[in-house]
């Protein structure tokens, strides 16, 4: 029998192999046992024989047919499965004579009927849904030998991944990637998505989990992607080193010609090593080129996001630094591991270390518009800033017992900052005549730390559903800045010109501790619905001291009362709220009201003024879900929340930070109210990986938060924040993908609209200005093999009506289009290149007309038996072109920015990759 077998298996391989080149067909209808009845969703594999790879799939419709095609003629099985009856199981040997099969009646076994004699060893359905859980099998889709979990990814229909490693679900972003049901090296970390071998991976799971860490107004769930390893696979190391330098053959302009070189740097080092439970990584970055600009995706990228996503005190973690020249030092450790008797306790730990340098040279080119006049001015600034932090992350988890969880999450950060301005700006009034012209020195010192402790207390009952959650945040923050400021401005075009001057050094203290407790009781009241309540205190407490010095001989000894204040803000807050929501298989509905009293005492220690405020507001959320399918949904969210002033805008001292912009606080501000109304619709076809998303989104703010400025007669301003009403932000959205040919092509169009009412106050008017943008783009993907190729444009049209001055009533556009090509050869080489072509387009002759092309390449050779030691030359901004522009329009300002960035450069790279395996392990895409 066994010698049967084996000369059975060879002559279906050989006819397979004969048959290459040709694609098979296959049709059938399935019936039941009785062969009558047809039998729907039902699925129907062919399993290549001699490698067991899925070559293709389909469902039975209502009729029970089916029909698979798309596949060169092979050998194979052809499993038909049904999770009520056993697999019935063909052999196919097709040829260039057999490669169209009809089989008119399929009629299953039941699930009593054993097979003798024969042992198939199938794949089982590639996907299906357990409960809400979507689940790929792993080994049931082709990938590429050596492939990471993201080109296994790839190839999972209604998953998508972007360039920066983001991954979507039906067109819903994916907040978090776990493996094994436990955070990998980071909160959400694509470092496992982009280093852990797609062979190890068992399952592929998607679906919703509760947003633990969720603020008041946040969605109570989240999209998780769970990667579910093999158990042979639960345990490794992986990392990479590389280096890159163009070993100071670059040379840079100081704006004028070039006359100096600058050599060039990047450095990475990364290791990952993981032992069932425990997780332990270390990392370090240094470069001086534009990627030492790292940012969020970075920080994903190494699964250390252990910093807030609005960035430090100073902003660290911000991409807003890409002007000028950058040097930036990180490095970082993070450990995880589950202890206790049982395991069931969860330990994670993380430090990160930051070492910053920015020396960033723009300019800019702004229009202010008056009910009775247009002036401009021409700015142009230089800053060097040099920057360290420390980041330190500690989270605890473990439960008391069967029904309680304590979790235990306290951060510590700690910053340090100097920091030289140099500003340099001409106020030009509608003739050409230079009106004002000034020059500012501005330096400080500055450092501070907060401590952040979230502790919560969880208890479950035995009535299904029913919970108790007691939370309690304590925040603390402190800084201290010490620095000068130099200023000097020449008054012109004035029957007698004058010079005026301030000399200043300026000491800042701030200060704020807040404590916030909240409790969260949940009863289901039936099969479907369930009660919830909610309290909420919050007890803060924010003082600001600003201390200004004039300059007297060679000492700054005469305090300016003028710039100098002391001010305190307390603040206490009570909410209550109660939430019903009814569930069931298609609908999810769920309201809250709550509402909330606030009391408000801003103190102005200087005069002893003290303004007393007390709010009582009713916040209503509704929301609604509808899942006709599992691969449909519709939702309508209808959310509100009220936020306080800042102490910045609160402390009613001036700021002359600019003498030619002078911001004063307003301690009489109160607090907005926001209504945000969210409606969005996707759909998507499993199997085909088809999928559309649209969706309309408005905000409404009363009491919102504007600027109200006054200009004198050389154009320079004060102005402080006041409460307006009727502003406004509306955006409409839409997208889709079409996949064809097997997915190898894929059609990607989108479209947006945008409507934004914005008032501010001009020379006590209120100026409205409404601002609209509509605009849409295409994307075309190819993906075949070793070969992948994108090209892509957006368009958007923005039109800015402001009702003070038609003046600034100019519609402009921005487009762009571009390409990404990458393709791999044989030997180890690599070939990949970028271009994106941008047109900045506005009426006339203006600073903003731009049209420049910034293309980027790179080439790559893989050594060694592994591959993994990739030496490869990269190309920055190839025609040296690239510029940094942008147009910002806010009330009745127009500005152009124009900022000095790094173009043109040539690195060499070395990069080493190692795993456990020995094998090959695939990098990260590329560094440009």
């Amino acid at each position: 029998m066994k010698l049967l077998r084996s000369f059975l298996t060879l002559l279906l391989l050989l006819v397979g192999t004969l048959s290459f080149g040709q694609e098979m067909s296959i049709e059938g209808t399935v019936y039941d046992t009785t062969g009558v009845k047809p039998l729907p969703n039902a699925i129907a594999m062919a399993i290549r024989i001699k490698d067991s790879l899925l070559l293709g799939y389909s469902r039975t419709d209502k009729q029970g047919k089916f029909h698979l095609k798309g596949f060169e003629v092979d050998t194979f099985s052809l499993i038909i499965d049904h999770p009520s009856y056993d697999d019935k199981v063909y052999f196919m040997f097709g040829s260039a004579t057999n490669k169209e099969i009809k089989i008119p009646s399929i009629s299953m076994p039941a699930k009593s009927q054993k097979l003798d004699e024969v042992i198939i060893y199938a794949n089982k359905e590639p996907i299906f849904f357990r409960g809400d859980t979507l689940v790929y099998k792993a080994d049931s889709f082709q990938v590429h030998e050596n492939a990471v979990v993201e080109d296994l990814i790839r190839k999972l229909p209604g998953l998508e991944v972007d360039e920066n490693g983001k991954i979507t679900s039906q067109g819903q972003d994916v907040d978090k990637v776990l493996v094994d049901g436990d955070e990998f090296f980071g909160a959400d970390p694509t470092i496992a998505t982009k280093n852990l071998g797609a062979k190890g991976v068992e399952e592929v799971q998607v679906y919703e989990m509760e947003n633990e860490d969720r603020a008041d107004g946040e969605d109570e769930k989240i999209q998780v992607l769970d990667l579910k390893l093999k158990d042979a696979y639960k345990s490794g190391y992986f990392g990479r080193v590389s280096g890159a330098s163009d070993f100071g053959l670059t040379w840079l302009s100081n704006g004028k010609d070039y006359d100096f070189n600058k050599s060039f740097y990047e450095g990475e080092l990364l290791y990952n090593k993981f032992n069932g439970s425990t997780k332990f990584s270390v990392f370090a970055l240094g470069s001086n080129t534009p990627r030492s600009n790292f940012g969020w995706n970075d920080i994903r990228q190494f699964g250390l996001d252990n910093e807030p996503s609005s960035g430090g005190r100073w902003n660290q973690g911000a991409q807003g630094n890409t002007s000028g020249i950058p040097q930036t030092m990180r490095a970082g450790i993070y450990y995880a591991d589950k202890i206790g008797k049982n395991k069931k306790a969860r330990l994670n730990f993380n430090y990160s270390y930051y070492n910053e340098r920015l020396d960033a040279i723009s300019s800019s080119r702004s229009q202010y518009f008056l009910a009775d006049t247009v002036y401009y001015t021409e700015d142009s600034t230089r800053n060097i800033r040099e920057s360290q932090a420390h980041r330190i992350n500690f989270e605890f988890e473990s439960p008391l017992d069967s029904f309680t969880t304590i979790r235990i999450k306290p951060s510590v950060n700690f910053d340090y900052s100097t920091n030289q301005e140099y500003d340099g700006q001409e106020f030009i009034d509608e003739d050409g005549n230079s009106t004002l012209a000034t020059n500012a020195f501005n330096n400080y010192d500055g450092s501070g730390y907060t401590v952040d402790t979230r502790a919560s207390l969880k208890r479950k009952f035995r009535e299904k559903g029913r919970e108790l959650e007691v939370i309690y945040d304590f925040e603390l923050d402190n800084s201290e800045t010490q620095g000068q400021l130099l200023t000097t401005s020449q008054f012109n075009n004035i029957p007698i010109p004058f010079t005026d001057s301030v000399d200043q050094r300026k000491e800042n203290i701030s200060n704020s501790v807040n404590h916030y407790v909240d409790v969260r009781y949940t009863e289901p009241l039936n099969k479907n619905f369930r009660f919830e309540t909610e309290y909420q205190y919050e007890n803060g407490v924010f003082k600001r001291d600003k201390v200004t010095y004039d300059r007297n001989g060679q000492e700054y000894t005469d305090r300016n009362d003028l710039f100098s204040n002391v001010f305190d803000t307390y603040r206490d807050q009570h909410w209550i709220g109660m939430k019903m929501v009814y569930e069931d298989s298609k609908h999810t509905v769920g309201f809250r009201g709550l509402v909330r009293d606030i009391h408000i005492d801003n103190i102005n220690q200087i005069t002893g003024a003290v303004v007393s405020q007390n709010f009582t507001n009713f916040l209503p959320i509704f929301d609604y879900s509808y899942k006709p399918t599992k691969s449909k949904r519709l939702t309508f969210k209808y959310r509100t929340n009220s936020q306080q002033p800042s102490i910045t805008d609160l402390q009613p001292v001036p700021d002359n930070t600019n003498p030619n912009s002078i911001r004063k606080g307003n301690p009489n501000l109160q607090p907005n109210y926001v209504h945000n109304l969210n409606l969005n619709f996707n759909s998507w076809q499993v199997f085909s990986g088809q999928f559309i998303w649209t969706g309309l989104s408005a905000v409404f703010t009363d009491n919102a938060f504007a600027s109200s400025t006054s200009f004198n007669e050389y154009g320079q301003s004060e102005s402080q924040t006041v409460n307006v009403d009727g502003n406004m932000f509306s955006n409409l959205y839409a997208g889709a993908s079409f996949p064809l040919y097997k997915r190898i092509i894929s059609i990607r169009p989108n479209a947006n609209g945008m409507y934004n009412r914005y008032t501010n106050v001009i020379n006590n008017e209120n100026n409205v200005t409404q601002m609209l943008t509509a605009g849409g783009g295409l994307r075309l993907n190819f993906e075949w093999d070793s070969l992948r190729f994108e090209i892509y444009n957006n368009y958007n049209y923005n039109n800015s009506q402001s009702s003070l001055s038609s003046f600034s009533n100019e519609p402009f556009s921005n487009q762009n289009y571009g390409f990404d090509f990458r393709w791999t050869l044989p030997k180890g080489f690599v070939i990949a290149t970028d271009g994106r072509y941008t047109i900045n387009q506005q009426p006339g002759e203006g600073f903003y007309d731009l049209k420049f092309f910034v293309w980027n390449a790179e080439i790559s050779k893989s050594f060694l038996s592994t591959q993994n030691l990739v030496i490869s030359l990269v190309g920055n901004d190839m025609l040296n072109q690239n510029i940094n522009a942008a147009r910002q329009v806010n009330g009745n300002v127009v500005t152009d920015n124009r900022t000095t960035i790094i173009s043109r450069y040539f690195l060499l790279k070395a990069t080493f990759r190692f795993n456990n395996n020995k094998t090959k392990q695939d990098d990260l895409k590329g560094w440009y």
